[in-house]
C-alpha cells in the first residue's frame, strides 16, 4: 500500500475545542481512494473515506506538504488507447481529459502525488507501457 498524509489542526464545529485532522490518500486494491479523519477531545472520532481521486482541496494540501511527481511515458505507446483506459480507470476522467493526461505523459511528464503517480506508473507498466517516474518540485 502506498500513501501519503498530512496532519492539521482544527477547530471542532460541534464542540469549539482543537482537533487533530488527517488527510490522507492512498493506494488500495489497485484503486485511488482518500480518507479524512477528525479527532476531536469533546467528541468522537469521525472518519470519511472515498474511492476515486481526491477533489482539489485535499489533493492541494497533500502537494503544498509533499511536492509532486512525474510520469513520462518513454518510447513507442503501441496502443493509444491503452493511455487513455488507465487515466479513465485512475481518474474517473472523460475521453477529452484522458487525451490531454495521455498527451501531458509523452510530452513533458504528467504531474500528480506520489500516490496517483505510483498507480499511473504500476499500470502503465502492467500494460507494456514504459514509464519513467521523477521527482518534480515542492509545493
Amino acid at each position: 500500500m502506498v500513501e501519503q498524509a498530512v496532519r492539521l489542526s482544527d477547530v471542532c464545529e460541534v464542540c469549539g475545542r482543537a482537533r487533530e485532522v488527517w488527510v490522507v490518500q492512498l493506494v488500495r486494491s489497485g484503486r485511488l481512494r482518500w480518507e479524512v479523519e477528525r479527532e476531536c477531545a469533546g467528541c468522537q472520532v469521525s472518519h470519511q473515506w472515498v474511492w476515486g481521486p481526491a477533489p482539489a482541496h485535499v489533493r492541494d494540501l497533500l502537494i503544498d506538504r509533499h511536492g509532486v511527481e512525474h510520469v513520462k511515458i518513454v518510447g513507442e505507446v503501441q496502443k493509444r488507447g491503452v493511455l487513455l483506459k488507465v487515466f479513465r480507470e485512475v481518474f474517473g476522467a472523460s475521453i477529452a481529459e484522458a487525451r490531454e493526461f495521455g498527451r501531458e505523459a509523452t510530452g513533458t511528464g504528467y504531474e500528480g502525488t506520489r500516490v496517483e503517480v505510483y498507480l499511473l506508473s504500476r499500470l502503465l507498466h502492467e500494460r507494456g507501457v514504459e514509464v519513467e517516474v521523477r521527482p518534480g518540485s515542492c509545493g
